[in-house]
């Protein structure tokens, strides 16, 4: 796997956007944006790649006609889906909170949802809590904020939640 640095995070953050917005003029339609939640500067590597091809084959069977437009890359911010999609924003929002606390992957996700126009809805506009950290329940940004726990907890988490859908056979 490549090793990528703080500078490639930062450069793919903004084609990242770039892109986001190429496709929002393109398509006219709320954008959702798939990423595994994986620490450090090495985020693109067999697991992270095998959960974003298993969720974005998920997420496209959950939304069906409605996706227009769908890709995937991997780089420094690890494997990133991307999706057009038929649906007023905030129903896929919701549709996105569901996965994230229901299935034994969700957790590991960070599911963004943009309106037609680039404004990104976010959970605590549709009544959601914050999202909880892996280790501790805190919220989870404030253990990212404060660094509060080692790369290898966090990725032990996300091994340890990939065995057990594995073991469920899904």
């Amino acid at each position: 796997m490549e090793r990528y640095t703080v500078n490639d995070l930062l450069e793919a953050r903004e084609r990242r956007a770039e892109f986001i917005d190429s496709l929002l003029k393109r398509y006219q339609t709320p954008m959702l944006v798939m990423r595994v939640n994986y620490p450090g500067l090495q985020k693109t590597n067999d697991l992270t790649l095998t959960i974003i091809q298993e969720m974005s084959a998920l997420i496209c069977t959950v939304l069906g006609e409605k996706v227009c437009f769908k890709t995937w890359q991997p780089g420094a911010e690890g494997p990133i889906f991307l999706a057009a999609v038929k649906e007023e924003a905030i129903a896929l929002k919701r549709i996105t909170v569901n996965l994230e606390e229901k299935h034994v992957l969700g957790r590991c996700l960070d599911l963004d949802v943009y309106d037609s126009l680039g404004r990104s809805i976010s959970r605590q506009e549709l009544g959601y809590p914050s999202r909880k950290c892996y280790v501790c329940e805190d919220y989870a940004q404030h253990c990212v904020r404060s660094r509060r726990h080692e790369e290898h907890e966090v990725i032990e988490f996300i091994e340890d939640r990939f065995n057990r859908y594995r073991e469920m056979g899904i």
